[in-house]
């Protein structure tokens, strides 16, 4: 546990913002349909809309809110396989028109003892990076193989379980919006 603990706890000092960003076009539907369609998607995607909802502005089609999602990652240690709740905090803007929206989500940074962006868990999910923060930032003078391959491969976890949670928020957020309300 402490080595899981030794791993979480360095990351490399560069940040590059993770984001997912597309202009997706919905024909027929009004600005006013794709924009109560946002706010419903915030309301049903999370516990609260209005506490996720930063702005709201239906005269200029713009809705702005920050959320957070778990993230489910797998460490396996020597005996066995731990399973890792980790938080990802999120700004998510919602822009529509007629017949078009927009969506950007990011920065993303998820929390584990401290928050570091998702770009981080990328870069340190490469073995040469990872071998140069537990020297740079952990001290090591010489890590081991094995434990640069542990702390890659866990920072590789943690980026991929992430971005298949994101992709799923945006597969629902696209749902959502080319929906029609018949009832």
């Amino acid at each position: 546990m402490k080595k899981l603990l030794f791993i979480f706890a360095f990351f490399p000092l560069f940040v590059f913002s993770q984001e997912y960003s597309e202009v997706i076009k919905v024909p027929g539907k009004t600005s006013s349909q794709l924009y109560g369609s946002a706010r419903e998607w915030f309301a049903e995607s999370f516990k609260s809309a209005n506490d996720v909802l930063q702005l709201e502005d239906q005269i200029n089609g713009k809705l702005i809110g920050k959320g957070s999602t778990p993230i489910s990652v797998k460490y396996k240690s020597s005996f066995n396989t731990i399973p890792i709740i980790l938080h990802a905090t999120f700004t998510i803007k919602i822009s529509v028109k007629d017949s078009v929206y927009k969506y950007e989500i990011g920065p993303i940074f998820i929390e584990s003892g401290g928050a570091h962006s998702l770009n981080e868990y990328k870069n340190a999910s490469i073995p040469e990076n990872a071998r140069q923060i537990l020297i740079d930032q952990g001290g090591m003078k010489n890590p081991s193989d094995k434990l640069i391959k542990r702390t890659a491969d866990f920072n590789a976890a943690i980026y991929e379980s992430s971005n298949t949670e994101f992709m799923k928020t945006i597969e629902s957020l696209k749902t959502k919006m080319k929906s029609t309300d018949n009832w």
